[in-house]
């Protein structure tokens, strides 16, 4: 009786027992997975002290889009703040207030006003002035009439001065005369005189002390806005029916009892 002898499969020195279980369907997910795992690593190189998320089972916190800005409100075009007129309401308005008087007085018990500093707005000379009744008028009298008129004018200073609503005026201030006598009511204007130049002033008379009261603002007011004309022009405008020129002014001849 002979035996029939099976040998075994021995694999060789190429493998190819092995690669003879391996079928198509599982070699090409493998080769897939390969390929797949050696382009992450290549693209992105792992650091091993970095711990992976997936393998922790964190999820990714979501990004929360950034808040957009507020909106500032519109303000109210009936807010009353943004519709009052100022003081100076005329040039907002694109006019200009034109000056075709300019009042010679002194300034009024209830206004505040500013003097003009300079001597270039002002003038130190000699007026007359004449009361009928409540009513005063004050004239200029050029030099050359001063000596034939000396018991008659006197001694002045004219000053630049604007009030709050902007009303030019010219405010005629008494000097001590030729002896060099002065009083207290003349003492009194040109000390707030003074301090007009420089601060917004209100002054009323006195009478129980014989002086001007000098009163000042307890806040602080914005400076006033003078108007583009010289004090030449101002002057022809707030004496241009009441210069005396001549002793045949009709001034002059009704003070004499001329007809």
């Amino acid at each position: 009786m002979s035996k029939t002898v099976v040998s075994a499969p021995f694999p060789d020195d190429d493998g190819r027992e092995a690669a003879s279980k391996l079928t198509p369907d599982s070699l090409s997910h493998k080769e897939e997975n390969f390929m797949a795992a050696s382009s992450d690593a290549v693209s992105k190189p792992v650091d091993p002290t970095t711990p992976n998320p997936a393998a922790l089972g964190v999820l990714p916190t979501p990004a929360v889009p950034a808040a957009s800005p507020a909106r500032p409100e519109s303000p109210d075009p009936f807010d009353p703040v943004s519709l009052r007129l100022g003081s100076d309401y005329s040039e907002g308005l694109g006019v200009r207030k034109e000056i075709n008087t300019i009042p010679n007085r002194k300034p009024h018990k209830s206004e505040w006003f500013r003097v003009r500093p300079g001597e270039e707005w002002r003038l130190q000379t000699a007026v007359l002035e004449l009361e009928k009744g409540v009513e005063r008028s004050t004239y200029l009298v050029v030099p050359a009439l001063w000596p034939e008129l000396s018991g008659e004018i006197s001694p002045a200073m004219l000053l630049t001065c604007v009030n709050r609503a902007g009303d030019l005026f010219l405010w005629r201030v008494k000097l001590p005369g030729p002896d060099g006598r002065s009083n207290t009511w003349v003492e009194s204007s040109l000390q707030i005189a003074a301090a007009a130049e420089t601060t917004w002033c209100r002054m009323t008379a006195d009478m129980g002390n014989g002086i001007y009261a000098h009163f000042v603002p307890t806040a602080e007011l914005p400076d006033p806005k003078w108007p583009a004309m010289p004090f030449p022009a101002m002057l022809k405008i707030a004496f241009r029916d009441r210069m005396i020129d001549t002793l045949d002014h009709p001034v002059i001849r009704d003070l004499r009892g001329g007809v």
